[in-house]
């Protein structure tokens, strides 16, 4: 695993910490700087591993802080299915879970959006309970088709899993359609205002990222947002 920093600037002095524990080098953890590109690199990431990691960097110019957090824990799910459905009646829900260790549960929520020319009205969310057929990748693809759904109507989902480590990040909120239900452009601006506030959601959220993952920081001035790719 890499955590990568790149500076605008030269530093003269980089310190990495585990949550409040400055880092030294060891057979398993070594630090590295390249001109402007600062890295920490973590072999055979263990549990212990496990926790909030910060990049400190001094100049003359003063000091910037930058944050991370590794955890086993799966990442968020990612729906693959297309939005609209053949059926009248049912919908084939796809979607992808990254996690190193086996899932050990799925946890599935979906309701419909009642909605007319002024307004629209979540229902009430069904609560499906999945048992995920675990294999050798770590890109874990499942579907579960929903049945008994009003023709001609929109539905949305969200997806937690669960593996040793404990639940990810609840999903995006995923809207989709049975048959019948091929939105004009005024119904598509009525569904994107849909009310995503986590607060509403019944699921339990944790912070998530994925084990072994490579990171780039990218440092600018003192102050400046982080930004974050994989």
């Amino acid at each position: 695993m890499n955590f990568l920093l790149k500076s605008l600037f030269l530093y003269t002095q980089v310190m990495w910490y585990q949550d409040s524990l400055l880092l030294d080098p060891t057979e398993r953890r070594s630090m590295e700087t390249r001109g402007n590109k600062h890295t920490l690199t973590i072999r055979q990431v263990q549990s212990s591993d496990f926790g909030n990691y910060s990049c400190v960097a001094d100049n003359s110019l003063g000091r910037a802080k930058k944050y991370m957090e590794l955890s086993g824990r799966p990442s968020p799910a990612e729906f693959r299915s297309a939005p609209f459905s053949r059926s009248w009646d049912s919908y084939n829900l796809t979607w992808g879970v990254e996690s190193y260790p086996p899932l050990e549960e799925v946890r599935l929520l979906y309701r419909k959006l009642n909605m007319n020319e002024t307004y629209q009205k979540p229902g009430k969310w069904h609560d499906v309970i999945l048992q995920p057929q675990n294999g050798e990748t770590f890109t874990h693809v499942m579907s579960y088709n929903i049945r008994g759904l009003d023709h001609g109507s929109v539905f949305e989902a969200i997806i937690q899993a669960k593996n040793r480590y404990g639940w990810n990040e609840v999903s995006d909120l995923y809207q989709f359609y049975t048959r019948g239900a091929e939105p004009e452009m005024e119904d598509m601006e009525l569904i994107a205002s849909s009310d995503t506030n986590p607060s509403s959601l019944p699921c339990r959220t944790a912070l998530a990222a994925i084990l072994a993952a490579i990171l780039v920081f990218c440092l600018g001035e003192v102050g400046d947002p982080l930004v974050i790719r994989s």
